[in-house]
């Protein structure tokens, strides 16, 4: 038997690592030379995928998982995800001015994170230690998921202005 350290509910990221997910991994660490970091015990479920552009930088923290047909865009910035947080499937991660996924969060299935919610509305992301991001729900660039905070299903975080 064995336990995942997870929420339960609809929205629940079971990992399941594919078979070549350590040879993928290796493979995009010598493509992304200088731009990607990688903690120890990372997974890669079947087809995640990371594209990282020039001047941008990505980092994995120590047993985070990437599910199967994720995608983690880094297009500017640094594109952090913590140690032990969760990408669930298809779930689409993108950094226009940074993007933060803390300890332990959750992105579930399908969700958007960093996407571009006006024109010209650019921010660093920040989901917070624990927080979840449920299936189907959005997180606009600039937002701000605060710890053990929750995004609903098929709703969305908006951009959070400077104060």
């Amino acid at each position: 038997m064995r336990f995942v350290d997870a929420p339960i509910g609809a929205d629940t990221v079971l990992p399941e690592p594919a078979r070549l997910g350590p040879l993928r991994l290796a493979w995009l660490k010598l493509r992304h030379r200088g731009r990607l970091r990688v903690g120890g015990g990372v997974q890669l479920g079947r087809d995640a995928q990371v594209r990282i552009a020039r001047g941008a930088r990505v980092e994995l923290g120590e047993r985070c998982y990437l599910g199967e047909g994720c995608r983690l865009e880094a297009v500017a910035g640094t594109l952090a995800v913590g140690p032990r947080a969760l990408v669930g499937a298809r779930a689409f991660v993108v950094s226009h001015a940074g993007v933060t996924l803390g300890p332990g969060a959750v992105i579930g299935d399908f969700a958007a994170v960093g996407e571009l919610g006006a024109p010209g509305r650019v921010g660093p992301v920040v989901v917070g230690e624990g927080a979840r991001v449920t299936a189907h729900a959005t997180v606009a660039s600039g937002a701000i998921v605060p710890a053990g905070g929750e995004v609903s299903s098929y709703e969305g975080a908006g951009f959070a202005p400077d104060a």
